[in-house]
This record gives C-alpha cells, sequence and structure tokens, in this order.
C-alpha cells in the first residue's frame, strides 16, 4: 500500500509539474464560471434569469466539460508511456499492473474532482443569497466525481491501445460525446420505445440525471462502480500484454 500511495502522490503531482495542470484548471473554471452566469441558449439558463439559489446549472454543464476535459488530461496516460519507453521502466516497480492502473486513474480522477469541488466557493455563496437546498447540491457533487471516473476510466483504455497522444485524445472526444448523446431524453426520444431504455441506459449523463434531481438510485450507482470497475479491468488486460 506506501508503494501505491507513492506512487499515486507520483502521478498527481506530475499534472501540477508543468503550467498544463494550471491551464486546464483555470481554462475549465473559466468558461464553466462564464456559461453558469450568462447560460448556453435555452439548454440550460443562465443563473440570474432562472432567479433559483442552486448550482444545479453549474452541474449540468459539467457533461459539457468532460466531453472536451477528460481526453486532454488521459491521452497522454499510457499513450506517452508507451512512445517514451519508459512504460517498461514502470513494469520494473514492485507494482502489479493493476496497482499500476489504480494509481493513475485515482491520480486523474482527483485532479478532476479538484475542478468539480472548485465551485464550493460559489455554491457557499448563493447560499447567503437564498434558501439553496442542500441535498440536491451535494448529490450533485456526488453524481458528477462519479460520472467523471466514467469518463477518466474510458480514456486510459483509449490511451493503453495507442502511441501517439492526439490519436488518443480524438478517440476519446468522440467516445464521450457519443456517451453523452445517447442519452435517453437527447438521441433516442425519436427512436421505437422499446429501444429507449436500453439506448439510454448505456449513458452517462442518463444515470447522473437522478443526480441532478437530488436523488441517489442504487441502479445508478451501480452503473457508475461497475462501468468503472470494467473499464480499469480491460486498462489492467490491455497493459499487461503491452
Amino acid at each position: 500500500m506506501e508503494q501505491l500511495k507513492f506512487f499515486y502522490k507520483k502521478e498527481l503531482s506530475s499534472y501540477f509539474n508543468t503550467p498544463t495542470g494550471y491551464v486546464f484548471i483555470v481554462v475549465t473554471i473559466f468558461f464553466n464560471f462564464l456559461f453558469f452566469f450568462l447560460g448556453i441558449f435555452d439548454l440550460i439558463p443562465g443563473f440570474w434569469n432562472a432567479k433559483v439559489a442552486s448550482v444545479e446549472s453549474y452541474m449540468n454543464l459539467l457533461p459539457f466539460t468532460f466531453i472536451f476535459l477528460v481526453p486532454a488530461v488521459t491521452m497522454r496516460i499510457w499513450a506517452e508511456e508507451k512512445k517514451t519507453g519508459t512504460i517498461e521502466i514502470l513494469k520494473t516497480l514492485p507494482l502489479t499492473e493493476f496497482q499500476l492502473v489504480l494509481g493513475k486513474f485515482f491520480a486523474c480522477w482527483t485532479f478532476v474532482s479538484i475542478v468539480i469541488v472548485s465551485a464550493i466557493p460559489l455554491t457557499l455563496t448563493i447560499s447567503l443569497m437564498g434558501n439553496i437546498d442542500w441535498g440536491r447540491t451535494i448529490t450533485l457533487y456526488i453524481g458528477s466525481i462519479l460520472m467523471a471516473g466514467a469518463y477518466i476510466s474510458t480514456g486510459m483504455v483509449i490511451s493503453a491501445l495507442t502511441r501517439e497522444q492526439i490519436v488518443a485524445f480524438v478517440i476519446t472526444f468522440f467516445i464521450s460525446l457519443f456517451m453523452f448523446l445517447s442519452n435517453y431524453y437527447l438521441l433516442v426520444q425519436h427512436l421505437p420505445a422499446e429501444f429507449n431504455f436500453l439506448i439510454g441506459f448505456f449513458s452517462h449523463s442518463f444515470h447522473f440525471s437522478s443526480f441532478s434531481r437530488g436523488m441517489i438510485f442504487s441502479g445508478d450507482l451501480l452503473y457508475f462502480v461497475s462501468f468503472i470497475a470494467f473499464m480499469l479491468y480491460l486498462n489492467v488486460e490491455i497493459i499487461k500484454k503491452s
């Protein structure tokens, strides 16, 4: 466990050893705050127009954010190691492939979670303006972090399949976009009813919708945990064969 903890800290620090990590955080927070207050057409109302003491609009922006942010932060996780040959050095460490995958996953998940929890000061400020629904707000944070983990685990699998970061970014971007657009409410509403649930079930944003309503269903929790576990399993198998 000590070796895994050290590897996790090393991977997490790599996001902050260069200006890139800070740029990701600042740019993401800036645009999230901008669209939170201004809104996005009729999809997400601006905070001042909604006239509701809630960060729901901010959290509903996160699926859009993950489509761009997650591919950018996961594309290098394995692709860079394979291209530079350092993956062979990693395999000489007293860590199993499963521990290597876990260390990288939790480091990246922590980094993206920092972007999510950066909205806490905004939440506290809004709470001073009105009676904020803390139960719903907390579930929004929980759902957002779980959804981030699902996107990250997918990005890691794609990164492990290629040596080129740009290729990993493009593929992860389109997969993330599909996972968002396959939401029951966006893509499948014009399909026959019998296909609605089946297609919508495999959309991250579909399962996030219950969290955005302030409810935590065991089925949605199981979906995210199972999806992440399956992607990490695939990641381990790919690394073993690399």
